[in-house]
């Protein structure tokens, strides 16, 4: 089982060619990543303050619909958070969120476990939950007590944003503590820019990667994707061509088949100690996979991420176009 903690909100997509119409779709990146990893096969739980209104019953569905296992996720009394999304001509998505107060953020203590329940293989964390408290620190504790046993793999993905009254010191801060508890950090050059600006993301990635003892991948957008490795090596491997609708969900569609991967190549009852263990060549063929993913998500509109058949079919495509039948 992989547990994943985080928002779950709605995007709200522009429809193509209607100015002021927009699209509800779900979303949050701990969502996509969970309704990810339940496709690819995974079983998971998701732990998330999902709103009793309409919009919270829409989630709901598309969780259940997938398989996802919601026997954690909170009944929360707040309205559910919304996204508004902008796509600029590149199809990038450029993110308002209207958040104040609502379900996502609300955490008590007692809404969350003291202890992992056995069985959970890892930990995802990501987000804005991971930001906005009071809530943020609830989660941070969490993660802070499932790192102790050794026994599950934490997964982080600090997902920066930017916008007003976003204090960058106070953000590195923040994402320097938490991915401490990180196992496997999952970030975009991106965020490395917004936490620190004119550093080379290199210079930055080795330095988490030191501060994890364990592997961490960066998403470099058109030039692919690099893992920092225990072993002290750096992969690199190229995007993926596709034909870009949106980059809505993508580097969670990658979050979720990496972390998918990583847990397919670990033994059971091996916990982070297996991450030292995977060859260079597999943790290539698995950034090479997560990137197929992302690229897949990035040609449909939203956070569609692949089924295990669907991402097979477009590895072993993707794999033919570079080197031939």
């Amino acid at each position: 089982m992989i547990l994943v903690a985080g928002e779950a909100l709605i995007d709200l997509l522009p429809v193509p060619g209607e100015q002021h119409r927009f699209d509800a779709r779900p979303g949050g990146a701990p969502f996509n990543v969970a309704v990810g990893l339940a496709r690819l096969g995974q079983r998971t739980s998701f732990l998330g303050r999902i709103s009793a209104d309409g919009f919270g019953r829409q989630l709901r569905a598309h969780l259940d619909d997938v398989g996802v296992d919601l026997s954690m996720a909170v009944a929360a009394v707040e309205a559910t958070t919304l996204a508004v999304t902008d796509i600029d001509a590149a199809g990038r998505a450029v993110y308002s969120f209207y958040a104040s107060d609502t379900a996502d953020w609300q955490w008590a203590e007692s809404e969350v476990p003291e202890t992992l329940q056995a069985g959970i293989r890892a930990l995802y964390a990501g987000g804005l939950a991971l930001r906005f408290g009071p809530g943020a620190a609830v989660l941070e504790g969490l993660m802070q007590r499932a790192r102790r046993p050794g026994s599950a793999i934490i997964f982080v993905d600090p997902n920066v944003r930017s916008g007003a009254g976003v204090c960058m010191s106070a953000e590195r801060a923040r994402v320097e503590r938490q991915l401490g508890l990180a196992h496997v950090v999952k970030a975009s050059e991106d965020d490395i820019a917004l936490l620190y600006p004119d550093r080379d993301w290199r210079e930055i990635a080795a330095g988490w990667q030191r501060m994890t003892s364990g592997i961490v991948v960066i998403t470099l957008g058109p030039d692919g994707a690099s893992a920092f490795t225990p072993g002290g090596a750096e992969i690199t491997v190229p995007a993926v061509p596709a034909d870009i609708v949106d980059t809505v969900g993508a580097g969670d569609a990658f979050a979720a088949a990496l972390l998918d991967g990583l847990i397919g190549e670990i033994p059971a009852g091996t916990g982070p100690a297996g991450l030292l263990r995977i060859p260079i060549e597999v943790t290539r063929r698995l950034l090479e996979r997560a990137s197929v993913s992302a690229a897949f998500t990035c040609g449909r509109a939203g956070a569609e991420s692949p089924d295990a058949r669907t991402l097979q079919d477009a590895v072993e495509r993707a794999h033919r176009a570079a080197h031939g039948p």
